[in-house]
């Protein structure tokens, strides 16, 4: 017995059975009545968790997490999670592979289960904009630029890393290393990785510095375990490099695990330079030179995108915010004594 049923052979709209059930006014007495009756002839009950699980999620905001193993995300994930402590929602929270789709993962839970809003930390919105411009919901991306996707609900808040990377690249030419190596995302499924290589060989070529992608980059995830197998990696291909420019901090300290255990010092043999400016980076030894992204003001300008969309209907906006360089103690100076 279903509330369909009752309304059939009461002969009233499932509206009027739902208010009878739930004790609200707007039914006339003898119809009230009349579909009481039935109601207890049957001994149909309520399904308060059904009913419950729906209020849920008219209220509820997915929390897309891109990557198992990304440090960086897993605190914007804690802060945010903070954050929803005052809010009036309830977050959900997915976590993919870095190599997942994650724009048609958000497409069938927007089907299923018709959330309020979402937020993905991490993400391909160049890769995937065909699936990203199919969510129907108010959404933003956290930690990457979405600009290019043509979907009016789709903000994005991101560090300019483009710059972050040229600066990095800068600051080792700085301290004279022309010959350096690159530690970075899967190209093809990471436009955010292709970002930053390009822009760090726009100032290798500014300074006229030649840079031979075959032998001077390494892919993998961004993982410790990553940064350490690329790392390997790159020392067998890339021969007399003197520094490694790595797109993540986890790569970095990845990479200078197996440096010690190939027997070389950092920043004495090889100086290394991340990305991310996570907490774990200043621990190091030796501490390492790092972009710092400024984690709270992605996530206040993220949230503030996402609920003005719900809240008041703004508008998406697609906002870069600025980097901290950190010069830490794993860059080594080796130009020449005057």
């Amino acid at each position: 017995m279903t509330i369909r049923d009752i309304a059939r052979e009461c002969n009233v709209g499932l509206g009027t059975v739902s208010r009878v059930l739930n004790g609200q006014p707007g039914v006339r007495p003898s119809t009230r009545e009349k579909v009481q009756s039935i109601i207890d002839k049957y001994g149909f009950v309520l399904n308060q968790n059904a009913k419950l699980l729906k209020e849920q999620d008219r209220h509820t905001i997915f929390i897309f997490v891109k990557g198992t193993s990304s440090i960086l995300l897993n605190s914007l994930l804690e802060t945010i999670q903070g954050r929803f402590e005052t809010l009036p929602y309830t977050a959900n929270v997915v976590v993919l592979d870095e190599y997942d789709n994650e724009a048609k993962r958000a497409c069938r839970i927007f089907y299923e289960q018709k959330p309020l809003g979402m937020i993905f930390l991490g993400g391909s919105p160049d890769v995937y904009k065909d699936d990203f411009a199919k969510v129907q919901v108010p959404c933003v991306i956290i930690s990457n630029q979405a600009h290019s996707v043509v979907n009016r609900n789709l903000s994005s808040v991101s560090t300019d890393d483009a710059r972050g990377a040229e600066e990095a690249a800068e600051f080792l030419i700085k301290n004279g290393h022309t010959n350096i190596g690159v530690i970075g995302g899967e190209l093809e499924s990471s436009e955010l990785s292709r970002r930053r290589l390009a822009s760090f060989l726009c100032a290798m070529r500014r300074h006229g510095l030649a840079f031979n992608k075959e032998t001077h980059f390494v892919h993998s995830k961004y993982s410790l375990e990553g940064g350490a197998s690329a790392a390997r990696t790159l020392m067998k291909s890339a021969r007399g490099i003197t520094a490694i420019f790595t797109m993540s901090d986890v790569m970095a300290i990845g990479a200078m695990r197996s440096l010690a255990d190939m027997g070389l010092s950092v920043p004495g043999d090889i100086s290394i330079i991340g990305f991310d400016g996570i907490p774990l980076a200043e621990f190091c030894c030796p501490r390492l030179a790092t972009i710092r992204q400024k984690r709270e003001m992605l996530v206040e300008e993220g949230l503030n995108a996402l609920l003005e969309s719900i809240e008041q209907q703004k508008p998406s906006v697609h906002t870069l915010l600025p980097f901290e360089f950190i010069e830490g103690e794993s860059v080594k100076d080796i130009r020449p004594a005057l």
